[in-house]
């Protein structure tokens, strides 16, 4: 039996037509009944998501004449949806839920999805996605069935299945879509606090830039002439802007950029906020030349950091932090970093998104994180660290599961050839998955290094495995969705992927790694691909950047295995076993 009912109403001049033909329940429901309801303009095709607990006198408030939107809109239609499970958090659930679907399914008209702004923009400081009993329920039972049953064969959507939707960036990263426990307290608290500054540790995958949309759009309501800098890669320009300009927040008070744009127009922010702050450059000779230019700007030439120049510039700073995705000598060190935040807030975000164990197995998303950072920093020190959140009390079952729905395994032989059918038989069965094969840095005699030429022309391969050839990424910038004829099958770097979500993901470990004659993990140099990763002969004298360009390395690793939403297996370049036994020993794999 469904557990939702529907009643759909014709509308002219703002009045409702069809009431005396419904029936007593349908009339007491419409008057009196927990409710979500969407209106559509046929001809103008905008579209007005709401909640209430009584749609007659709601319709009423739309229509007095005060609501813009309805007077110019053209709704001539409004679906009027009621369920079992609708107490007042799920109302909240499904409103932001339909909201972000119904915005990412007509992303290319802007404007066209409208809702009570006050209303939605308000909840992102507080709602839980947890605090309801039921709410997998609302999901299958009403989210899932209304979208495809009821409002694609009407023609209101475009998109047939939700699975298509949520793969999409303004879904998974919505400023409308409902929020933890933990990150709502952290909106608010930085709401409360605008003269404080704050560092926002978390893991790959624990909603750091989720929390920075919400965070934004919580600003842009709270404080509407606060001037806005949102610093994200450039593999998230476009998208980020994107984001707010579609869920109707292109304030021009916000500006969404990268580090070297935001300082060379060196203006002033009331709020500064940076996603991936581990990556923000220091000075530091090898590095693109306009990183360092910006220590050529009037009142900018003592500084030693992109970091301290965004000091200056903001009154309030928000950095979004990880130690352990810091790729590159010319990142901000630790050392550095503790520095220029000593007198900030810390805290720390727990809850993981991105990876989603398999249901029915008795391991978790938290067990797989742990374990990596176990395998790959246990000799480094750094997971006693106050900047990294680690639980020794992982479950290793995580790692042993040999079942073909496992999250985790590893292949041997031939890992390319293994890892492309892995992702390919995943895609035949679940055609909207975005799966790919992606690889350490490494150079060796089978794979060739790479230079930023090789991008424009897909006749250079760098993977060469029996037959099988393949090439890097042809771009950094928005890799996921180029339209290359062979996208799909490019090898991705940890350039192109990080940050990003995949859902299914191979990854190449190569001999730029290995395990030295202590038994620890050490990079190696000379097999190494991308010379601004390491530090000069010079440098490298020096047995701390030795041990720091491990680091990066290992951190590179770290990145690429946790990528994964759905599932991830590991292959081993050139049949080298040596990582494979020091995984299978530290993990008590059998």
């Amino acid at each position: 039996m469904a557990k939702y009912s529907i009643v759909e109403l014709n509308i002219r001049n703002g009045n409702l037509l069809g009431l005396d033909y419904l029936s007593n329940n349908e009339r007491k429901a419409l008057e009196l009944n927990n409710a979500i309801y969407i209106y559509r303009g046929t001809r103008s095709k905008k579209v007005y998501i709401g909640q209430t607990i009584h749609f007659i006198d709601r319709h009423k408030q739309h229509y007095n004449g005060t609501e813009e939107k309805f007077n110019t809109a053209g709704f001539d239609k409004v679906l009027v949806i009621f369920s079992v499970y609708f107490n007042r958090s799920a109302l909240d659930d499904v409103e932001s839920q339909f909201i972000t679907y119904f915005t990412a399914d007509n992303s290319k008209k802007a404007g066209a999805v409208s809702f009570d702004n006050d209303d939605v923009i308000n909840r992102t400081g507080g709602n839980s996605v947890n605090e309801y009993v039921g709410r997998e329920d609302v999901a299958s039972d009403v989210i899932l069935p209304v979208w495809e049953k009821e409002l694609y064969p009407r023609g209101w959507v475009s998109t047939p299945t939700l699975d298509e939707l949520r793969a999409k960036e303004l879904v998974k990263y919505s400023p409308i879509k409902q929020l933890t426990a933990e990150q709502g307290q952290l909106i608010t608290e930085i709401i409360n606090n605008p003269n404080k500054n704050y560092v926002i540790n978390g893991d790959a995958g624990t909603g750091k830039t989720v929390l920075l949309t919400h965070l934004v759009a919580s600003i842009l309501k709270d404080r509407p002439g606060a001037k806005i800098g949102v610093v994200v890669q450039p593999n998230w320009e476009k998208t980020g802007a994107n984001i707010f300009k579609v869920y109707g927040m292109n304030s021009s008070y916000l500006f969404v950029t990268t580090t070297t744009k935001i300082i060379a127009e060196n203006g002033r922010y009331d709020v500064i906020i940076v996603d991936e702050s581990h990556k923000l450059s220091r000075k530091y000779g090898k590095q693109h030349p306009s990183f360092g230019q910006v220590y050529k700007i009037p009142g900018f030439e003592d500084c030693n950091s992109h970091l301290e120049i965004l000091q200056r510039m903001g009154q309030q700073i928000i950095l979004m932090y990880d130690v352990l995705q810091a790729i590159r000598p010319a990142n901000v060190t630790r050392e550095m970093f503790k520095q220029l935040t000593s007198g900030y807030e810390k805290k720390f975000l727990h809850t993981q998104f991105r990876i989603q164990a398999p249901k029915g197995k008795n391991y978790t998303s938290d067990d797989y994180v742990n374990g990596i950072k176990y395998l790959l920093f246990k000799d480094t020190g750094l997971l006693d660290s106050e900047l990294t959140n680690f639980d020794p009390n992982f479950n290793r079952d995580v790692f042993r599961d040999k079942s073909e729905d496992a999250y985790f395994g590893y292949v041997l032989g031939k890992p390319m050839h293994q890892l492309i059918d892995w992702i390919e038989e995943d895609r035949n069965f679940n055609a909207e998955h975005i799966n790919r094969v992606l690889s350490g840095m490494f150079c060796c005699a089978t794979a060739d290094k790479w230079s930023i030429a090789h991008g424009k022309d897909p006749s250079i391969t760098h993977f060469h495995e029996d037959g099988l050839h393949r090439r890097w990424n042809s771009t950094q910038e928005n890799w996921i969705n180029i339209g290359d004829a062979d996208a799909e099958n490019q090898i991705g770097s940890v350039f192109a992927v990080q940050g990003i979500d995949l859902n299914k993901v191979g990854v190449m470990i190569g001999p730029d790694i290995r395990v030295n004659e202590d038994g620890e993990l050490e990079a190696v140099p000379d097999n190494h691909n991308n010379t601004n990763n390491k530090f000069s002969n010079e440098e490298m004298q020096d047995p701390t950047n030795q041990f720091e360009f491990t680091l990066y390395i290992l951190n590179q690793y770290y990145v690429l295995l946790t990528r994964g939403i759905d599932g991830i297996r590991l292959g081993f370049w050139d049949g080298d076993n040596s990582f494979r036994k020091y995984m299978e020993k530290t993990l008590d794999i059998q």
